[in-house]
């Protein structure tokens, strides 16, 4: 079960069909399946399913030299705004700017070196590691256009995390995307955990242009 910033929606009921063999007559006739509630504990009932994290071993990772060609995923919020996950998580995307780039960016040729640069930060109090190091960050302008991940030779700004947070602490990684001029106002920035048990989460709005 994947946590979301946002509530779960509700779980498909299986219903279970026997089939039954009379001798000679050879007539079949279903059985009753079970109803809400059998099985697995659900939300609604109080009952907590432990997460199974599968989706980070076998989803590829994006690449981040180019801009992503899919349409930005998970829930949006604003970019002001932080996604709490409910179990201790918390992630924030601060320090939204628009600026140009200097001569120890790449990647901003195609915008006359327009970028929004931008603080990924996570907070974990899970009780456990979060491997923020499989987490992936991209962007993008007027809503879903992917926006190239700059590269920086003085290393202030780089591709993600480098290593899992401990729980109990706090960490940012700065970032920076090719955005042109005109569309710095309607920024995307999508953090997405790939740990198997968060959704990931867009943050749109304005970067600031001071």
């Amino acid at each position: 079960m994947r946590r979301s910033a946002f509530p779960s929606r509700g779980r498909p009921i299986h219903v279970l069909l026997s089939l039954c063999l009379v001798p000679l007559v050879m007539s079949c006739s279903p059985s009753a399946g079970p109803g809400p509630g059998d099985g697995a504990s659900s939300p609604a009932s109080g009952g907590t399913a432990a997460p199974t994290p599968t989706a980070a071993a076998t989803t590829p990772q994006p690449d981040l030299t180019s801009a992503p060609t899919t349409p930005p995923a998970g829930e949006e919020i604003a970019l002001d705004r932080s996604a709490d996950f409910g179990d201790g998580l918390v992630i924030e995307v601060d320090n939204v700017r628009a600026g140009a780039a200097g001569s120890e960016i790449s990647g901003a040729e195609g915008t006359d070196g327009s970028i929004v640069t931008a603080d990924i930060v996570v907070a974990n109090d899970t009780g456990s590691d979060f491997p923020a190091d499989a987490a992936v960050i991209q962007g993008y302008y007027r809503g879903n256009v992917g926006a190239v991940l700059v590269s920086d030779s003085s290393g202030i700004l780089g591709l993600g995390f480098a290593e899992a947070i401990p729980s109990g602490e706090q960490h940012r990684t700065a970032v920076g995307f090719a955005v042109p001029a005109p569309d710095v106002g309607d920024v995307t920035i999508v953090v997405d955990p790939r740990d198997g048990v968060h959704d990931p989460v867009q943050f749109r709005g304005a970067a600031d242009r001071g």
